[in-house]
């Protein structure tokens, strides 16, 4: 069998065949059980990720938290975190052998970036504004989020978060402990080494299904 697990960055692996010698009864049983199998491992590998995202995920405190203004960033995150879940792409295909696809992230993040809580809108004494917070932490780095302007850690009436305000001079970046890359971000980081889970997971379901 082979397996094909993409996240943030494509990842492709190779697992031994779930039975070497196929025979046609194997053959026949996985043809009649392909719909079970398809709706199985869509269930569970939901469960999988759902279970590794909202577990792995940092909870933003303190300086974190005032940097970003987003008061509700958290919940924002698990919501995020059950949306990815909901929407792996699970393909099934092959008779003799068997192939697993499964997308976890487009490499681009555009549809984690296109949901709602991405972005956070806010109004102040200067106006309306659209913070889009999430495209900052998977994709920012290290560089210069908000030239011109950086954050003052005063508490502050002002403040959406209660723990400082942006003011003006320098250039504000993402906090080192949020700050991610396409290819290395909090999302990733709780995916970290799931394709041996999936794969535990696909065998065993196989075997299950088609003994």
């Amino acid at each position: 069998m082979e397996e094909d697990l993409g996240m943030a960055s494509n990842v492709n692996i190779k697992i031994a065949d779930v039975k070497k010698d196929i025979d046609n009864t194997y053959v026949k049983n996985l043809r009649k059980n392909i719909s079970k199998i398809q709706r199985v491992l869509d269930q569970k590998i939901e469960q999988i990720v759902s279970k590794r995202l909202i577990s792995g995920l940092p909870s933003i405190q303190g300086n974190d938290l005032a940097e970003i203004g987003v008061p509700d960033i958290n919940s924002r995150l698990v919501s995020i975190a059950q949306t990815i879940a909901q929407n792996i792409r699970v393909k099934i295909s092959g008779t003799k052998q068997i192939s697993v696809s499964v997308i976890i992230l487009e490499e681009d993040y555009s549809s984690v970036l296109s949901l709602p809580e991405a972005v956070y809108t806010y109004t102040s004494s200067k106006g309306n504004g659209i913070l889009e917070w999430l495209k900052w932490i998977l994709l920012g780095g290290s560089g210069t989020i908000i030239g011109g302007f950086d954050f003052s850690p005063l508490p502050s009436p002002f403040s959406r978060t209660g723990g400082g305000l942006m003011v003006v001079g320098g250039g504000w970046s993402i906090p080192p402990s949020l700050s991610g890359t396409a290819t290395n971000n909090i999302f990733t980081k709780a995916l970290e080494n799931i394709e041996k889970d999936i794969q535990d997971l696909i065998n065993q379901e196989l075997k299950r299904i088609l003994k």
